[in-house]
């Protein structure tokens, strides 16, 4: 009996001839095949027939003597333990009969993975289908098996209907983004539809080690899920496993389900399931899958509301969010969608879309097509309601919003204007004062915000609306005047009684920025007048509502000179060159107050101090000087009034370049201070890392003085840098201690990054990353000082260049590409470069980590200082820059 059978590949085609014989292959029992072998070989060869071809005889008895010397050429012939010609890979071995035939298929079969049925099974089962085929019966009228059908034709379970999306090109990460990789047996991530869970599953997904399946619950009937879950992602989950013990004829869903968690345990297999949209379901429907299943680690994704409560209290387990994109992020998306902002404006940005990637790309494509890609005009459009189009965020948000009853619609516009965290208590007063809600009622409704996934806890007895919702929230309110003056009374009342309570910085410019809003200038004008209030940064709010109210002359005489006294505070602490004519009108106009209304001799003092302070910074000697004869004839007779001017009058003459005046006058201001603090000035140098708090907590102190003293400190280290009499790592550092304790965060940062370049210039390099990476890069992260990211974060990445980490000093830099743009002048130019010094530090190599003693990274070297090698003598780098431009050289052509 003779069969042919075709082998067909995309590029060869093998011919096949299979001869059952009881007898040795004769010569005449092949001259037929090699007969149409030799024409299907012209047919090839002509190009009628494609590719290459390949020809096999195939017998169940060897040939005779006679055959077995003949040169077949290109044919082989192969029979069970012998072979004539080229080995054909592709095919099984020769068999003798059909018993040996089973049991080889069978060996076979028994390996094939997600098959269905038994081994042996599946064999009788393929000889019956070849059989029909051979005949030419239906389904196989054309004789052939195609490929694509064979994993049906195998009982394999090879189709899942339910996949992960496909990978996006550039996948941006959430800020502190779990892994899919967990022990829990059951995980609830959580977060709006635009959160971009989905593409977190599948990012993480295909970069896990473990077998991952994926199922969207979205259309499924919850009696149908433990089914649907076995049916679908069955495939993904067992690998190898066979699957007939797992599909039982007759068996329900949650036995499949069971069977399968069983036959894993026994291969010490513990995959992941994720379930998407798993919210559409009831948890009782999720309970069962839970209960049902050990080894199986389940992940599901959800939509904020009843269902996720509903498993946090029946499963004792937290909800997951993924907290969106950082700036740098959103900046590099804006980017790309041809935005450009300050790192300001992308931090609103993030702040008011949550940082989800799909609001942030829909907020962008709006701000590019209304805005000419101007980031900072969109968000103020924003936050006042005025932009054009909806965004994405509006879309989705309006739907959850307008789904709740109108207390809690209300709930949540109320405390959408609250830029801070408020505790349990301070919501509840909040809501009852506003709304007029019973406290019973009012803790319902929060609790309720949360469940639906509103409001967030933030540690703590602390919640906040999301971050979001907020935006929707103050948009709603707009339609409201009356209500959201009465929520801003009420938050305003709420924060400054926390405030008489605990010094919490946020909260500070959070208030400053409710009395803008509600026009409260007294007590506004009385903040701008702590010095404290401007290590917060730049809040133009409370400069604009000033600047409008000395215009509009509804201030007395005192609250004008207070005014135009923070005005010009504001401008000394955040650039006093750049807006130096504006400064003089102020000073002019409080000049004329003083003088019309006969105000006090502190107010002269106060103002005559500023002045000479205003004439120093821009060299002129002469103004400075009659303005210290002024300040000191006005000044009162108090020893706190003798230190600030003692102090003011140093920072005066390190101005103007006489540096052993003011080390002198400094040096003795430094020394009041100690005598305040009751410690002597060794006692401050030798202080550790946590000590300086301990040194000074007294019933008696005033956190003033450890600001002034802190001030103090750092005028002695710019000294040291100026003269190189001082080691400026040793006064530099104790700077930075009583900054923080006095909350001067501003300071603090600024006197850390003349620190850490200290550091580099003695060629410590181990002691400048960890100055940036152990302190100064945290701290501004943890205060959300974004302002400040970008000095910083360019200063680290040159000291990764010192330090021989090239590749990632330039990575930093690329993270920060996307911000420069919108950046000051003086930013754009100082990134640049740093960006160019990181190339030649690559080009001529790094120096060398100065040795230091083991304990040089926690407490200073007091060694003289050994410059790094540079084609010029080297810079520092707060020393005026030798392109005479009047800048610093850190701010021009330096780095």
């Amino acid at each position: 009996m003779d069969e042919d059978i075709e082998l067909q590949f995309p590029s060869l085609t093998i011919y096949v001839q299979v001869k059952t014989r009881n007898r040795p292959l004769i010569q005449s029992d092949i001259e037929g095949a090699l007969s149409r072998f030799t024409a299907l070989q012209q047919e090839h060869t002509s190009g009628r027939r494609a590719g290459e071809a390949q020809f096999v005889i195939v017998s169940t008895q060897p040939p005779c003597s006679a055959l077995a010397k003949r040169d077949l050429s290109y044919v082989s012939l192969e029979w069970p333990v012998g072979r004539l010609g080229p080995q054909t890979q592709a095919l099984p071995p020769a068999w003798r009969d059909i018993p040996s035939a089973v049991a080889w298929c069978t060996t076979v079969a028994e390996k094939l993975p997600l098959r269905t049925i038994a081994a042996e099974t599946l064999v009788w089962k393929l000889a019956a289908n070849v059989a029909l085929a051979s005949s030419g019966t239906e389904p196989y009228g054309d004789h052939q098996f195609l490929a694509k059908n064979l994993p049906v034709l195998f009982e394999q379970f090879a189709c899942q209907l339910h996949d992960f999306p496909e990978l996006l090109p550039h996948y941006r990460p959430h800020q502190n983004e779990p892994a899919i990789e967990s022990t829990a047996h059951v995980r609830v991530v959580c977060g709006f539809s635009g959160a971009g869970k989905t593409s977190w599953a599948a990012q993480t997904a295909a970069h896990s080690g473990n077998s991952c399946a994926y199922y969207d619950a979205g259309d499924t009937a919850p009696a149908a899920l433990s089914s649907a879950l076995v049916r679908e992602c069955a495939a993904q989950l067992a690998g190898a496993v066979a699957l007939e013990r797992v599909l039982l004829p007759g068996a329900s869903g949650l036995e499949s389900l069971r069977a399968l968690d069983q036959a894993l345990e026994e291969k010490g297999r513990t995959p992941i399931l994720v379930i998407d949209n798993a919210h559409t379901l009831p948890s009782t429907a999720l309970e069962q899958v839970v209960r049902n299943t050990s080894c199986i680690r389940l992940v599901l994704l959800c939509h904020p509301g009843r269902t996720v409560a509903e498993l946090e209290a029946l499963q004792g387990i937290q909800r997951e969010e993924l907290c969106g994109w950082s700036v740098d992020d959103v900046a590099g998306e804006a980017a790309g969608l041809g935005c450009t902002g300050t790192i300001e404006g992308m931090e609103r940005l993030r702040v008011q879309t949550g940082g989800y990637p799909l609001f942030v790309q829909s907020a962008a494509r709006l701000a590019a097509a209304e805005h000419s890609g101007g980031i900072d005009e969109f968000v103020q459009s924003l936050e006042r309601g005025i932009h054009g189009a909806v965004t994405a965020q509006e879309m989705i948000l309006k739907h959850v919003f307008d789904s709740l009853a109108p207390q809690l619609q209300q709930a949540v516009c109320a405390l959408s204007f609250s830029d801070v965290p408020l505790y349990r208590a301070e919501i509840l007063k909040l809501l009852t004062e506003c709304l007029a809600m019973e406290e019973a009622t009012a803790a319902s409704t929060l609790r309720q915000l949360k469940t639906r996934g509103l409001a967030q806890s933030v540690g703590g007895d602390r919640v906040r609306i999301h971050d979001a919702v907020r935006t929707l929230g103050k948009t709603r309110s707009n339609e409201m005047p009356e209500r959201r003056a009465q929520a801003q009374k009420v938050l305003a009342e709420i924060i400054l009684q926390s405030l008489q309570e605990r010094r919490d910085f946020a909260r500070i410019v959070f208030w400053a920025k409710l009395l803008s809003a509600l026009n409260h200038l007294e007590p506004l004008i009385e903040l701008m007048g702590e010095e404290i209030f401007h290590e917060m940064g730049v809040i133009p709010e409370v400069s604009s509502a000033l600047e409008q109210a000395l215009a509009s002359g509804v201030l007395n005489p005192v609250q004008q000179f207070w005014a135009y006294d923070g005005l010009i505070f504001a401008a000394f602490k955040h650039g006093v060159r750049e807006q130096t004519d504006k400064v003089a009108e102020w000073f002019s106009a409080s000049e004329r107050v003083i003088e019309q209304f006969g105000l006090s001799p502190t107010h002269r003092h106060r103002l005559w101090m500023k002045r000479m302070r205003f004439a120093a910074a821009r060299g002129d000697k002469d103004s400075m000087m009659s303005a210290l004869e002024q300040v000191s004839r006005d000044m009162p007779d108090r020893k706190d009034y003798r230190r600030v001017l003692a102090y003011n009058t140093a920072a005066a003459f390190f101005s103007v370049g006489m540096y052993r005046v003011a080390e002198e006058l400094v040096s003795g201001v430094i020394g009041e201070y100690c005598e305040v603090f009751c410690i002597s000035p060794a006692q401050v140098i030798g202080l550790k890392q946590a000590e300086p708090w301990k040194a000074i907590d007294k019933p008696s102190l005033d956190i003033d003085d450890a600001k002034h003293f802190a001030d103090a400190l750092d005028l002695l280290t710019m000294i040291g840098r100026k003269t190189g009499r001082r080691a400026p790592l040793t006064t530099g550092i104790r700077a930075m201690q009583f900054y923080e304790i006095a909350g001067a965060v501003d300071s603090y940062v600024r006197v850390g990054l003349d620190v850490a370049d200290d550091h580099v210039n003695i060629n410590d390099l181990l002691g400048a990353r960890h100055m940036m990476e152990a302190f100064v890069l945290p701290f501004i992260q943890r205060h959300s000082m974004v302002g400040r990211m970008l000095d910083a974060r360019g200063l680290y990445a040159v000291i990764l260049a010192y330090s021989g980490e090239f590749n990632e000093a330039e990575l930093q830099m690329q993270q920060l590409e996307p911000l420069i743009k919108g950046a000051p002048p003086q930013m754009q130019t100082q990134l640049a470069g740093q960006e160019r010094l990181i190339a030649e530090i690559r080009l001529k190599g790094h120096p060398p980590q100065r040795r230091l003693r083991e304990d040089a990274i926690s407490r200073p070297s007091v060694a003289q200082p050994a410059p790094i090698a540079r084609e010029r003598a080297k810079v520092g780098r707060n020393e005026s820059c030798p392109c005479n431009s009047g800048l610093k050289f850190k701010k021009c052509h330096g780095a």
